[in-house]
């Protein structure tokens, strides 16, 4: 009896193989479309998203790279800006200090000059005050030299010498 159970065993597993077989044949001659085409639809959608993400990465490299040089050119163009800017400074403080040093030398000869003005201006006012003050003393030695009896002398002694003066002329 094991003779029948082992064959028994191996036809119902060559008929169980068999509609395996053909259920597995059915299943790929109904499927075999569907399938690959939607193996091939699902690649062509992969590929599609792999080309549309490179075309994005090379637009997003594309604009870095343009950025990166406008922002070097704007780098250049600051720098540029900045040496101007400080040879503009440079040039005015130059200029300032220039028009400082040229004020600074006018009024030093302004100021001599107004102190040369000036020292002459107390000279001449000290030289009119010696002068009053010697005109006074000289009046005050006068008045205390000259009395009615020298005045009359001075006159007398003019009076002659003007009549030897006329008559020697004649």
């Amino acid at each position: 009896m094991e003779e029948i159970n082992t064959v028994a065993q191996l036809k119902f597993a060559s008929q169980h193989l068999f509609n395996l077989i053909c259920f597995i044949g059915i299943l790929y001659y109904f499927l075999k479309k569907p399938v690959s085409s939607f193996f091939v639809n699902r690649s062509k959608n992969i590929e599609e998203s792999i080309n549309t993400a490179k075309n994005i990465i090379e637009g997003a490299q594309q604009k870095y790279d343009e950025n990166s040089m406008k922002i070097n050119q704007l780098d250049n163009e600051v720098t540029l800006m900045n040496k101007s800017a400080e040879n503009t400074v440079e040039s005015k403080i130059e200029d300032i200090n220039n028009n400082v040093n040229s004020m600074v030398s006018l009024i030093e000869k302004d100021t001599e000059e107004i102190i040369k003005l000036e020292k002459d201006k107390i000279d001449s006012q000290i030289q009119a005050a010696i002068i009053q003050k010697a005109i006074k003393i000289s009046e005050n030695d006068l008045r205390q030299q000259l009395t009615e009896e020298k005045d009359e002398e001075l006159i007398m002694s003019y009076l002659v010498e003007v009549k030897k003066d006329v008559i020697s002329n004649s």
